[in-house]
């Protein structure tokens, strides 16, 4: 938020400067910006390269490897236990069918006179 400030207040100060005065105060920003960019990455690398984020980030890694197994052996107890299902239906279906479609005992009667 700062940077933000510091670059918005430039740009103010810019606009009401002659042309060298604007080309001096642009290579002082960008010099300024450089800086910044240097110790924002300097301090991401020391946080990077300390033990306790590498144990973190490999105990994440981990923790996402074991869901992912989890998540894999769940579809495929789902997929089982959806084709048992649909075993199932189908069966009971044939069934169903069979019976609505067999003669009753009235109409195998009738049919044998």
């Amino acid at each position: 938020m700062r940077n933000i400030t510091i670059v918005a207040l430039a740009g103010l100060a810019l606009a009401a400067c002659s042309k060298a005065e604007q080309a001096d105060a642009t290579q002082d920003a960008k010099e300024a910006g450089a800086k910044v960019a240097d110790s924002v990455r300097g301090a991401a690398n020391e946080v990077a390269s300390e033990a306790d984020l590498k144990k973190a980030r490999a105990e994440v890694d981990k923790a996402a490897a074991e869901a992912g197994a989890a998540v894999k052996a769940a579809g495929e107890s789902a997929k089982d236990a959806a084709a048992g299902a649909v075993k199932d239906v189908a069966r009971d279906t044939k069934s169903a069918v069979h019976e609505a479609t067999a003669p009753t005992p009235e109409e195998k009667a009738a049919e044998k006179k």
